[in-house]
Protein backbone atom coordinates (compact mmCIF):
# COMPACT_ATOMS: atom_id res chain seq x y z
CA UNK A 1 0.00 0.00 0.00
CA UNK A 2 2.99 2.62 0.97
CA UNK A 3 4.77 1.63 -2.63
CA UNK A 4 1.06 2.84 -4.28
CA UNK A 5 0.48 5.83 -2.24
CA UNK A 6 4.53 6.83 -3.22
CA UNK A 7 3.45 5.94 -7.38
CA UNK A 8 0.44 8.11 -6.55
CA UNK A 9 2.37 11.19 -4.98
CA UNK A 10 4.98 11.03 -7.79
CA UNK A 11 1.82 11.83 -10.44
CA UNK A 12 0.36 14.21 -8.09
CA UNK A 13 3.72 15.81 -7.49
CA UNK A 14 4.56 16.41 -11.45
CA UNK A 15 0.38 16.76 -12.16
CA UNK A 16 1.27 15.64 -15.69
CA UNK A 17 -0.20 12.08 -15.95
CA UNK A 18 -3.57 12.94 -14.29
CA UNK A 19 -4.17 15.50 -17.47
CA UNK A 20 -3.05 12.98 -19.70
CA UNK A 21 0.27 14.18 -20.60
CA UNK A 22 2.33 11.12 -20.10
CA UNK A 23 5.86 10.67 -20.57
CA UNK A 24 7.72 11.28 -24.51
CA UNK A 25 6.89 8.05 -25.85
CA UNK A 26 11.13 8.18 -27.19
CA UNK A 27 12.08 8.66 -23.90
CA UNK A 28 13.23 5.19 -23.78
CA UNK A 29 15.37 5.60 -27.08
CA UNK A 30 16.60 9.01 -26.23
CA UNK A 31 18.02 7.58 -22.86
CA UNK A 32 19.49 4.76 -24.65
CA UNK A 33 20.99 7.33 -27.06
CA UNK A 34 22.58 9.07 -24.28
CA UNK A 35 23.14 6.56 -22.54
CA UNK A 36 25.77 5.39 -25.62
CA UNK A 37 27.27 8.33 -26.28
CA UNK A 38 28.46 8.72 -22.67
CA UNK A 39 26.29 11.89 -22.06
CA UNK A 40 24.73 10.72 -18.51
CA UNK A 41 23.71 14.31 -17.83
CA UNK A 42 21.94 14.28 -20.71
CA UNK A 43 20.40 10.30 -19.96
CA UNK A 44 19.91 11.37 -16.19
CA UNK A 45 17.08 14.36 -17.38
CA UNK A 46 15.34 12.52 -19.87
CA UNK A 47 15.15 9.85 -16.73
CA UNK A 48 13.83 12.05 -14.03
CA UNK A 49 11.71 14.42 -17.14
CA UNK A 50 9.55 10.48 -17.55
CA UNK A 51 9.33 10.17 -13.88
CA UNK A 52 7.76 13.55 -13.47
CA UNK A 53 5.42 12.51 -16.38
CA UNK A 54 4.22 9.31 -14.46
CA UNK A 55 6.29 6.79 -15.75
CA UNK A 56 5.88 3.76 -13.65
CA UNK A 57 8.53 3.14 -10.40
CA UNK A 58 8.69 -0.34 -11.42
CA UNK A 59 10.49 1.25 -14.97
CA UNK A 60 12.16 4.09 -13.59
CA UNK A 61 13.86 1.52 -11.23
CA UNK A 62 15.03 -0.47 -14.47
CA UNK A 63 16.10 2.30 -15.95
CA UNK A 64 17.68 3.85 -13.15
CA UNK A 65 19.68 0.50 -12.64
CA UNK A 66 21.21 0.61 -16.25
CA UNK A 67 22.26 4.61 -15.41
CA UNK A 68 23.68 3.41 -12.13
CA UNK A 69 25.81 0.55 -13.49
CA UNK A 70 27.44 3.12 -16.33
CA UNK A 71 28.10 6.07 -13.73
CA UNK A 72 29.52 3.70 -11.45
CA UNK A 73 32.14 2.34 -14.16
CA UNK A 74 32.78 6.36 -15.30
CA UNK A 75 33.25 6.79 -11.48
CA UNK A 76 35.90 4.20 -10.96
CA UNK A 77 37.54 6.36 -13.80
CA UNK A 78 36.93 9.84 -12.80
CA UNK A 79 36.31 9.60 -9.38
CA UNK A 80 37.77 6.34 -8.09
CA UNK A 81 37.47 7.44 -4.27
CA UNK A 82 34.06 7.32 -2.54
CA UNK A 83 34.95 9.40 0.31
CA UNK A 84 32.39 8.39 2.92
CA UNK A 85 29.25 5.94 2.78
CA UNK A 86 25.71 7.02 4.57
CA UNK A 87 23.28 4.29 3.95
CA UNK A 88 21.67 4.99 0.46
CA UNK A 89 24.05 7.45 -0.26
CA UNK A 90 28.02 8.15 -0.86
CA UNK A 91 30.36 11.76 -0.57
CA UNK A 92 32.20 12.42 -3.72
CA UNK A 93 34.09 16.00 -4.29
CA UNK A 94 31.93 18.39 -6.45
CA UNK A 95 33.59 20.74 -9.15
CA UNK A 96 32.33 23.86 -7.17
CA UNK A 97 30.52 23.26 -3.78
CA UNK A 98 33.15 21.00 -2.33
CA UNK A 99 32.22 17.56 -1.04
CA UNK A 100 28.81 16.58 -1.50
CA UNK A 101 26.09 13.90 -0.49
CA UNK A 102 24.87 12.03 -3.48
CA UNK A 103 22.24 9.22 -4.17
CA UNK A 104 24.68 6.12 -6.23
CA UNK A 105 21.10 4.50 -7.11
CA UNK A 106 17.23 5.31 -7.92
CA UNK A 107 15.14 6.49 -5.19
CA UNK A 108 11.61 6.96 -5.23
CA UNK A 109 9.69 9.74 -3.38
CA UNK A 110 9.52 9.37 0.30
CA UNK A 111 12.55 6.92 0.55
CA UNK A 112 14.79 6.83 3.67
CA UNK A 113 18.15 7.86 2.50
CA UNK A 114 19.95 7.77 5.68
CA UNK A 115 19.60 7.88 9.18
CA UNK A 116 22.34 7.93 12.10
CA UNK A 117 22.72 9.74 15.70
CA UNK A 118 24.69 12.89 15.76
CA UNK A 119 28.37 13.18 16.44
CA UNK A 120 27.28 15.30 19.65
CA UNK A 121 24.08 17.11 20.54
CA UNK A 122 23.60 19.83 23.15
CA UNK A 123 19.82 21.01 24.34
CA UNK A 124 20.58 25.02 24.29
CA UNK A 125 20.43 26.65 27.23
CA UNK A 126 17.46 28.94 26.64
CA UNK A 127 15.47 25.75 26.26
CA UNK A 128 16.92 24.03 29.19
CA UNK A 129 15.31 26.98 31.13
CA UNK A 130 11.92 26.26 29.39
CA UNK A 131 11.36 22.48 29.52
CA UNK A 132 13.25 19.76 31.18
CA UNK A 133 14.36 16.33 28.26
CA UNK A 134 15.81 13.55 28.70
CA UNK A 135 19.58 13.92 28.34
CA UNK A 136 19.87 11.43 26.05
CA UNK A 137 17.21 12.20 23.52
CA UNK A 138 16.05 15.78 23.95
CA UNK A 139 12.55 14.44 24.79
CA UNK A 140 10.30 16.04 27.29
CA UNK A 141 9.71 14.15 29.73
CA UNK A 142 7.38 13.87 33.12
CA UNK A 143 3.32 15.19 33.57
CA UNK A 144 2.08 19.21 33.32
CA UNK A 145 3.00 19.04 36.84
CA UNK A 146 6.15 18.31 37.03
CA UNK A 147 7.30 20.27 33.77
CA UNK A 148 5.62 23.78 35.94
CA UNK A 149 7.32 22.39 39.08
CA UNK A 150 11.20 22.42 36.93
CA UNK A 151 9.73 26.34 35.95
CA UNK A 152 8.85 27.19 39.42
CA UNK A 153 5.24 27.36 38.91
CA UNK A 154 2.62 25.57 41.20
CA UNK A 155 1.14 22.70 39.40
CA UNK A 156 -3.15 22.96 39.68
CA UNK A 157 -4.87 20.14 40.75
CA UNK A 158 -5.20 17.18 37.78
CA UNK A 159 -1.78 18.50 36.49
CA UNK A 160 -0.02 14.98 37.61
CA UNK A 161 -2.63 13.48 35.13
CA UNK A 162 -1.09 14.53 31.93
CA UNK A 163 1.51 12.71 31.43
CA UNK A 164 3.97 13.38 28.23
CA UNK A 165 4.33 11.27 25.59
CA UNK A 166 6.47 10.52 22.99
CA UNK A 167 3.89 11.41 20.29
CA UNK A 168 3.80 8.30 18.17
CA UNK A 169 0.22 6.66 17.57
CA UNK A 170 0.46 3.21 18.47
CA UNK A 171 -0.60 0.79 15.67
CA UNK A 172 -0.70 -2.99 14.45
CA UNK A 173 2.61 -2.27 12.41
CA UNK A 174 3.91 0.05 15.25
CA UNK A 175 4.11 -1.28 18.26
CA UNK A 176 4.97 0.75 21.76
CA UNK A 177 8.82 0.28 22.24
CA UNK A 178 9.75 -1.07 25.87
CA UNK A 179 10.74 1.07 28.48
CA UNK A 180 8.99 4.19 27.69
CA UNK A 181 6.15 4.81 29.66
CA UNK A 182 4.58 8.22 29.40
CA UNK A 183 5.07 10.25 32.39
CA UNK A 184 7.98 8.54 33.78
CA UNK A 185 10.95 10.58 34.93
CA UNK A 186 14.34 8.36 35.38
CA UNK A 187 16.94 10.52 37.48
CA UNK A 188 20.85 9.88 36.35
CA UNK A 189 22.20 6.96 38.94
CA UNK A 190 25.03 9.13 39.83
CA UNK A 191 25.07 11.15 43.12
CA UNK A 192 24.75 14.72 43.08
CA UNK A 193 23.48 14.43 39.02
CA UNK A 194 20.65 16.56 37.97
CA UNK A 195 19.90 15.07 34.91
CA UNK A 196 16.76 12.88 33.93
CA UNK A 197 15.86 10.24 31.25
CA UNK A 198 12.37 9.27 29.71
CA UNK A 199 13.28 5.44 29.98
CA UNK A 200 15.98 2.94 31.14
CA UNK A 201 17.50 2.76 27.75
CA UNK A 202 18.07 6.05 27.00
CA UNK A 203 19.57 6.13 30.74
CA UNK A 204 21.71 3.54 30.17
CA UNK A 205 23.17 4.29 26.53
CA UNK A 206 23.67 8.00 28.10
CA UNK A 207 26.09 6.40 31.06
CA UNK A 208 28.20 4.02 29.06
CA UNK A 209 28.15 5.63 24.94
CA UNK A 210 27.37 8.98 25.36
CA UNK A 211 28.98 12.46 26.74
CA UNK A 212 27.46 12.15 29.79
CA UNK A 213 29.51 9.44 30.84
CA UNK A 214 32.09 11.51 31.28
CA UNK A 215 30.52 14.28 31.76
CA UNK A 216 27.78 13.53 34.50
CA UNK A 217 28.59 15.55 37.83
CA UNK A 218 28.74 12.16 39.71
CA UNK A 219 31.98 11.35 37.59
CA UNK A 220 34.04 14.72 37.36
CA UNK A 221 36.61 15.79 39.87
CA UNK A 222 34.32 18.86 41.69
CA UNK A 223 37.23 20.84 40.07
CA UNK A 224 36.12 19.29 36.59
CA UNK A 225 32.45 19.83 37.30
CA UNK A 226 33.05 23.79 38.02
CA UNK A 227 34.79 24.19 34.91
CA UNK A 228 31.97 22.53 33.48
CA UNK A 229 29.03 24.78 34.64
CA UNK A 230 31.25 27.85 34.26
CA UNK A 231 31.74 26.89 30.21
CA UNK A 232 27.95 26.10 30.34
CA UNK A 233 27.38 29.62 31.81
CA UNK A 234 29.51 31.70 29.32
CA UNK A 235 28.12 30.04 26.58
CA UNK A 236 24.86 31.45 27.97
CA UNK A 237 25.79 35.23 28.91
CA UNK A 238 27.74 35.32 25.26
CA UNK A 239 25.12 33.81 23.31
CA UNK A 240 27.55 31.38 22.09
CA UNK A 241 26.05 27.54 22.67
CA UNK A 242 28.85 25.82 20.08
CA UNK A 243 31.13 26.85 23.34
CA UNK A 244 29.03 24.22 25.40
CA UNK A 245 29.71 21.56 22.48
CA UNK A 246 32.82 21.59 22.56
CA UNK A 247 32.92 20.02 26.19
CA UNK A 248 30.05 17.41 24.67
CA UNK A 249 32.38 16.80 21.62
CA UNK A 250 35.48 16.27 23.31
CA UNK A 251 34.01 13.94 25.40
CA UNK A 252 32.65 12.09 22.54
CA UNK A 253 36.09 12.06 20.64
CA UNK A 254 37.75 10.52 24.20
CA UNK A 255 35.02 7.85 23.98
CA UNK A 256 35.49 7.14 20.26
CA UNK A 257 39.27 6.60 20.69
CA UNK A 258 39.10 3.39 22.36
CA UNK A 259 40.87 0.64 20.36
CA UNK A 260 41.35 3.13 17.03
CA UNK A 261 44.16 5.62 16.32
CA UNK A 262 43.62 9.58 17.78
CA UNK A 263 44.17 10.53 13.96
CA UNK A 264 41.10 8.65 13.17
CA UNK A 265 39.22 9.91 15.86
CA UNK A 266 39.86 13.90 14.82
CA UNK A 267 39.62 12.77 11.38
CA UNK A 268 35.82 11.65 11.91
CA UNK A 269 34.89 14.48 14.53
CA UNK A 270 36.53 17.18 12.50
CA UNK A 271 39.26 17.14 9.60
CA UNK A 272 36.51 15.51 7.40
CA UNK A 273 34.17 18.54 7.25
CA UNK A 274 34.18 21.84 6.16
CA UNK A 275 35.69 24.18 8.60
CA UNK A 276 37.48 27.59 9.30
CA UNK A 277 38.99 29.29 12.32
CA UNK A 278 36.04 30.47 14.33
CA UNK A 279 37.03 34.30 14.33
CA UNK A 280 37.59 34.12 10.63
CA UNK A 281 33.67 33.72 10.43
CA UNK A 282 32.81 36.42 12.38
CA UNK A 283 31.25 39.39 10.68
CA UNK A 284 33.35 42.29 11.92
CA UNK A 285 36.52 42.81 13.51
CA UNK A 286 35.16 43.49 16.95
CA UNK A 287 33.17 39.94 16.62
CA UNK A 288 35.88 38.41 15.44
CA UNK A 289 37.83 39.86 18.97
CA UNK A 290 35.60 38.82 21.25
CA UNK A 291 35.36 35.54 19.83
CA UNK A 292 39.07 35.62 20.12
CA UNK A 293 38.58 36.38 24.10
CA UNK A 294 35.47 33.58 24.59
CA UNK A 295 37.76 30.74 22.90
CA UNK A 296 40.58 31.91 25.21
CA UNK A 297 38.12 31.16 28.22
CA UNK A 298 36.72 28.37 26.87
CA UNK A 299 39.87 26.56 25.98
CA UNK A 300 40.92 26.84 29.53
CA UNK A 301 37.54 25.97 31.04
CA UNK A 302 38.04 22.66 29.10
CA UNK A 303 41.68 22.16 30.38
CA UNK A 304 40.39 21.95 33.45
CA UNK A 305 37.34 19.61 32.75
CA UNK A 306 39.51 17.08 30.60
CA UNK A 307 43.13 17.63 32.36
CA UNK A 308 44.50 14.34 31.27
CA UNK A 309 43.61 15.05 27.04
CA UNK A 310 45.68 17.71 25.28
CA UNK A 311 45.70 15.50 21.98
CA UNK A 312 42.42 16.65 21.98
CA UNK A 313 42.70 20.85 23.27
CA UNK A 314 44.64 21.62 21.09
CA UNK A 315 43.71 25.41 20.08
CA UNK A 316 44.07 24.71 15.96
CA UNK A 317 41.55 21.61 16.53
CA UNK A 318 38.95 23.54 18.82
CA UNK A 319 38.97 26.28 16.64
CA UNK A 320 38.21 24.60 13.76
CA UNK A 321 35.65 22.69 15.60
CA UNK A 322 33.59 26.11 16.27
CA UNK A 323 34.07 26.48 12.93
CA UNK A 324 32.60 23.23 11.52
CA UNK A 325 29.70 23.76 13.72
CA UNK A 326 28.72 27.38 12.69
CA UNK A 327 29.16 26.28 8.91
CA UNK A 328 27.15 22.52 9.01
CA UNK A 329 25.40 22.44 12.73
CA UNK A 330 21.83 21.07 12.30
CA UNK A 331 19.60 23.27 14.54
CA UNK A 332 17.38 20.79 16.45
CA UNK A 333 13.65 21.44 17.14
CA UNK A 334 11.49 18.99 18.55
CA UNK A 335 7.61 19.30 19.26
CA UNK A 336 6.41 19.69 22.98
CA UNK A 337 3.99 16.71 23.56
CA UNK A 338 2.12 18.94 25.84
CA UNK A 339 0.99 20.64 22.49
CA UNK A 340 -0.96 17.35 21.78
CA UNK A 341 -3.21 17.19 24.33
CA UNK A 342 -3.84 21.01 24.43
CA UNK A 343 -7.63 20.88 25.53
CA UNK A 344 -6.86 19.28 28.53
CA UNK A 345 -3.93 21.50 29.29
CA UNK A 346 -6.22 24.55 28.80
CA UNK A 347 -9.20 23.07 31.54
CA UNK A 348 -6.21 22.78 33.78
CA UNK A 349 -4.27 25.95 34.17
CA UNK A 350 -5.26 28.97 35.18
CA UNK A 351 -5.01 32.38 33.21
CA UNK A 352 -1.91 33.25 35.55
CA UNK A 353 -0.30 30.22 34.90
CA UNK A 354 -0.89 30.13 31.32
CA UNK A 355 0.59 33.86 31.17
CA UNK A 356 3.75 33.10 33.33
CA UNK A 357 4.42 29.99 30.94
CA UNK A 358 4.33 32.48 27.93
CA UNK A 359 6.50 35.27 29.16
CA UNK A 360 9.13 32.17 30.43
CA UNK A 361 9.16 31.21 26.96
CA UNK A 362 9.80 34.52 25.40
CA UNK A 363 13.02 34.01 24.22
CA UNK A 364 12.79 30.74 22.99
CA UNK A 365 10.24 32.11 20.83
CA UNK A 366 13.11 33.98 19.42
CA UNK A 367 15.44 31.40 18.82
CA UNK A 368 13.04 28.64 17.82
CA UNK A 369 12.33 31.72 15.12
CA UNK A 370 15.79 31.35 13.31
CA UNK A 371 15.18 27.77 12.87
CA UNK A 372 15.22 27.02 8.35
CA UNK A 373 11.73 25.14 7.71
CA UNK A 374 10.22 24.12 4.12
CA UNK A 375 7.30 25.84 5.06
CA UNK A 376 9.10 29.25 6.86
CA UNK A 377 6.32 31.61 5.28
CA UNK A 378 3.68 29.82 6.54
CA UNK A 379 5.08 29.45 9.76
CA UNK A 380 6.03 33.18 10.44
CA UNK A 381 2.39 33.38 9.54
CA UNK A 382 1.23 30.96 11.73
CA UNK A 383 3.24 32.44 15.14
CA UNK A 384 2.06 36.14 14.19
CA UNK A 385 -1.04 35.11 14.83
CA UNK A 386 -0.39 33.04 17.67
CA UNK A 387 1.10 36.40 19.40
CA UNK A 388 -1.93 38.06 19.06
CA UNK A 389 -3.70 35.11 21.18
CA UNK A 390 -4.11 35.04 24.73
CA UNK A 391 -1.98 31.88 26.45
CA UNK A 392 -5.04 30.27 27.45
CA UNK A 393 -6.09 30.31 23.69
CA UNK A 394 -2.96 29.13 22.62
CA UNK A 395 -2.59 25.95 24.96
CA UNK A 396 -6.38 25.19 24.19
CA UNK A 397 -5.13 25.20 19.94
CA UNK A 398 -1.75 23.33 21.03
CA UNK A 399 0.50 25.86 20.58
CA UNK A 400 1.83 27.14 24.20
CA UNK A 401 4.79 25.04 24.93
CA UNK A 402 7.47 25.70 22.23
CA UNK A 403 9.79 22.95 20.77
CA UNK A 404 12.99 21.59 22.55
CA UNK A 405 15.52 23.49 20.71
CA UNK A 406 19.13 22.25 20.26
CA UNK A 407 22.36 22.18 17.90
CA UNK A 408 23.85 18.83 16.28
CA UNK A 409 26.90 17.74 14.67
CA UNK A 410 25.55 14.88 12.29
CA UNK A 411 27.95 13.15 9.62
CA UNK A 412 25.92 12.91 6.71
CA UNK A 413 24.12 16.12 7.17
CA UNK A 414 27.45 18.16 7.23
CA UNK A 415 27.96 16.97 3.74
CA UNK A 416 24.28 18.09 2.44
CA UNK A 417 24.92 21.15 0.45
CA UNK A 418 22.08 23.73 0.52
CA UNK A 419 19.59 24.49 -2.21
CA UNK A 420 16.59 26.86 -1.87
CA UNK A 421 14.90 23.79 -4.09
CA UNK A 422 15.96 21.00 -1.63
CA UNK A 423 14.88 17.08 -2.53
CA UNK A 424 14.54 15.72 0.64
CA UNK A 425 13.67 16.48 4.16
CA UNK A 426 15.54 15.70 7.33
CA UNK A 427 13.43 14.73 10.29
CA UNK A 428 14.28 14.00 14.02
CA UNK A 429 13.12 10.87 16.22
CA UNK A 430 13.48 10.40 20.20
CA UNK A 431 14.98 6.89 21.33
CA UNK A 432 11.52 5.63 21.92
CA UNK A 433 9.92 6.40 18.97
CA UNK A 434 9.04 4.17 15.90
CA UNK A 435 11.92 6.23 13.96
CA UNK A 436 14.52 5.54 16.31
CA UNK A 437 17.20 2.70 15.91
CA UNK A 438 17.94 2.63 19.24
CA UNK A 439 17.94 5.16 22.65
CA UNK A 440 19.20 8.57 22.28
CA UNK A 441 18.74 11.27 19.29
CA UNK A 442 18.33 10.07 15.48
CA UNK A 443 18.24 12.19 12.47
CA UNK A 444 17.17 10.73 9.70
CA UNK A 445 16.85 11.79 5.68
CA UNK A 446 13.73 11.24 3.71
CA UNK A 447 13.61 12.02 -0.09
CA UNK A 448 11.14 14.38 -1.29
CA UNK A 449 10.64 13.70 -4.56
CA UNK A 450 12.54 11.12 -6.76
CA UNK A 451 15.82 10.68 -7.50
CA UNK A 452 17.91 9.10 -9.96
CA UNK A 453 21.45 8.19 -10.32
CA UNK A 454 24.27 10.21 -9.57
CA UNK A 455 21.90 13.30 -7.98
CA UNK A 456 23.25 14.87 -5.68
CA UNK A 457 21.01 15.11 -2.26
CA UNK A 458 20.32 18.64 -1.40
Amino acid sequence: AKQRDFTMTERLLAGAALLGEGPDPNWMDNFSSFILSQDYDSAREVLRGAVSKGVSSSLAEQYAKVLEDFLQQRDEVEHPIILARHDQCIVRQTADQGRGLFSPSYQTWGAELWKQRPLACIQSGVSRRCVQVCRACLLPVGTLASQLRYLGLDPPPGSEEICLSNGDQPSQEHLPKEGFVAGQVLPCTGEGCAEVFCSEACRSWALNESSHALLCAARLAPSSFEALQSLEQLADDVDQEHLLLLAHTVAQMILARDGIETSQVKQRFAYQFASASWSSLADTAEDAQARDQWFAQACELLQEIFPAEAEFLEPNLLSGLLGTFELVNMCVSIPHPLNLQGPDVAGILSVETAESLAKLQEALQESDSEEEDEGEAEAADAAEAAATQAPLDLAASGQLFENVIGTALCEALAFTNHSCLPNCRVEFASGSQFEANGPGLWLYCVSRRPLVPGDEVL
